[in-house]
């Protein structure tokens, strides 16, 4: 559960350059490890905005849509207007489709057909800072999980509540969380790859930079400021031991996805009571939301047919 990490392992992955060796040009690596020569909290800060920096890996950027939908940017309230696309019968019951750290409206798109031949009207949309829409809080190329939160509860104002969700990674727990801060109701759920407990990922994050005990509670404050947000918001499995979130939840996970490993949805499932988990082997983290089965599984669990 401890090696993923939104920022680190991607980054880690697509450089030509070790990160650490990126690190201690940009701010000495000895202020990563102990302050030497930058302040733990000026370590802590430049951390933070390396953890809050988009991946850009061709996987979260695939384009999974059958055809394009009805796109608009739409002012939602926020400080951008928010790229939204919807399809099917505009008085169908409504499904949101919600995409993870990185990611964008297409890549969760693939449930949009069978969503539409069942007679939903579909809507996705892209985060601030994400996609096709504008810059959040801290421009275009950052953004944080509550920012995804507050991108999702205003889609919702907007448009109104919906029968169903898909959600992918962290965008289940923007869910979850949006859930339980009465912004969001919904009937019936499916999270696929959810993402683990943020406040291990931040841990390994800080371990793997050198920081000590003072630089890593730094760093936590640094992360919670930029998400406005306490990094236990996002733990689902804690969320679902409140009882407050819907029973029947569906959770999809691959047996060896790299990013957010499969014990998270293990935990999730003994944590929150009625969830059934579905499990797929070689798929990851991305290809698994164009698998025929998945598509077909998640899409069941929405569907009036199924009542």
């Amino acid at each position: 559960m401890t090696e993923f990490s939104p920022v680190f392992a991607e980054r880690a992955k697509t450089t030509k350059k070790p990160l650490r060796k990126r690190l201690t040009r940009a701010a000495g690596w000895a202020g990563f490890v102990g302050g030497g020569l930058v302040t733990p909290r000026l370590a802590a800060k430049t951390a933070a905005k390396l953890w809050c920096k988009l991946p850009q890996n061709a996987g979260r950027r695939k384009d999974n849509r059958p055809q394009p939908g009805e796109i608009v940017h739409q002012d939602v309230g926020l400080l951008s207007p928010l790229a939204v696309e919807t399809w099917g019968d505009p008085a169908g019951r409504l499904v949101y489709l919600v995409h993870g750290w990185g990611g964008w409206r297409g890549q969760v798109a693939s449930f949009v057909t069978p969503l539409v031949a069942d007679g939903f009207r579909v809507i996705a949309f892209d985060c601030l800072s994400h996609g096709d829409s504008g810059p959040g809080e801290h421009g275009k190329a950052y953004s944080s999980g509550g920012e995804m939160i507050t991108s999702l509860e205003a889609v919702v104002a907007h448009y109104g509540q919906p029968f169903g969700i898909i959600a992918h990674s962290l965008g289940c727990a923007n869910v979850c969380r949006a859930i339980l801060d009465g912004k969001l109701t919904v009937e019936r759920l499916t999270l696929v790859s959810p993402s683990p407990d943020m406040r291990l990922v931040a841990a390994n994050f800080a371990k793997s930079l050198g920081f000590g005990k003072r630089a890593t509670r730094m760093l936590t404050e640094e992360m919670e400021q930029w998400a406005h947000r306490r990094m236990g918001d996002f733990d689902i499995a804690d969320m679902g031991r409140t009882g407050r979130l819907p029973g029947d939840a569906l959770l999809i996970h691959d047996a060896v996805d790299k990013e957010s490993p499969y014990a998270v949805s293990l935990g999730i499932n003994a944590a929150w009571a009625g969830t059934k988990l579905m499990t797929t082997e070689g798929l990851g983290h991305h290809r698994i939301l164009i698998d025929p089965e998945v598509v077909a599984a998640a899409v069941a669990n929405l569907s009036l047919s199924t009542w």
